[in-house]
């Protein structure tokens, strides 16, 4: 196994979960999978759930926590959210209340050999944050669910060598599509999704301050597609005069984890 990496296991409107290993730490980043698929995910990785450090929770919406009341009955990992994040759950999802650890957003967390450091982000929830997971030099950034790009967050992003970054819709396709008027008002809106247009201008913003892997995540099935999204932001890189290794996340989990190394090249899964 090696010894940094990001595993993708599902990215999209039906579930979101991704797994974070650096420096012997372990940390799963929201948990919109069943457990049941969690434990096969890991499998390939030659891991369990009980080797997981801690589960970071982006948001309560059921994409995000799908497989949460099943995983808090079997296993005693902690589940890092906002207060008002851990308030939404546990209304929702009581047993969950024992193994959260509610944190204040801008807050930095100590999890195993990380320092986790905490931001918020514009999206109809009841607090949302993003994450940058940082240790022995590396910075790994974490940031879907955002309406829109604030410079504060985009600062946070800024220096970390991967980011993993919402790309959910074309503009185009969301607005000729068939959701009803006001579903196209929220995902459009400033607390919705990341469009890719806007995720392209900020990987371009990225990529010029020291990011060399960038994941493309949360594409909408109905509004976007692999291919839409990687060009949008192929096209920025190209534009800026900037490279890095470029990927997409898939809908399901990735065919293996993705090493987090230094070269630069594009490529997408």
């Amino acid at each position: 196994m090696q010894e940094r990496f990001y595993y993708s296991i599902a990215s999209g409107s039906s579930g979101n979960c991704g797994l974070y290993c650096a420096h012997g730490t372990k940390v799963l980043i929201d948990l919109g999978v069943s457990v049941r698929s969690l434990r096969q995910a890991l499998a390939k990785l030659e891991l369990d759930i009980p080797d997981l450090d801690a589960v970071l929770i982006t948001h309560e919406h059921i994409d995000h926590v799908k497989g949460l009341t099943t995983f808090v009955k079997k296993y005693d990992i902690p589940l890092y959210a906002t207060r008002a994040t851990a308030e939404a759950l546990v209304r929702k999802q009581p047993l969950c209340e024992d193994n959260l650890r509610p944190f204040d957003g801008g807050m930095c967390l100590n999890i195993g050999q990380l320092a986790v450091h905490t931001f918020l982000t514009p999206h109809d929830a009841a607090d949302s944050v993003g994450y940058v997971l940082e240790g022995q030099g590396s910075r790994f950034g974490f940031a879907t669910d955002l309406g829109f790009m604030p410079g504060a967050v985009l600062e946070q992003l800024i220096g970390c060598d991967t980011v993993v970054l919402e790309s959910n819709h074309d503009p185009y396709l969301l607005q000729t599509g068939a959701y009803p008027w006001p579903l196209k008002q929220r995902v459009s809106g400033p607390r919705g999704h990341l469009s890719n247009p806007d995720c392209a201008m900020c990987a371009a913003q990225l990529v010029k301050n020291g990011t060399r892997t960038l994941i493309l995540a949360h594409l909408s099935e109905n509004n976007n597609s692999p291919v839409l999204a990687f060009r949008e932001t192929r096209q920025a890189l190209d534009d800026a005069g900037v490279q890095c290794e470029l990927y997409v996340a898939p809908r399901e989990a990735m065919e293996q984890p993705l090493a987090l190394h230094t070269e630069a090249q594009a490529c997408c899964l």
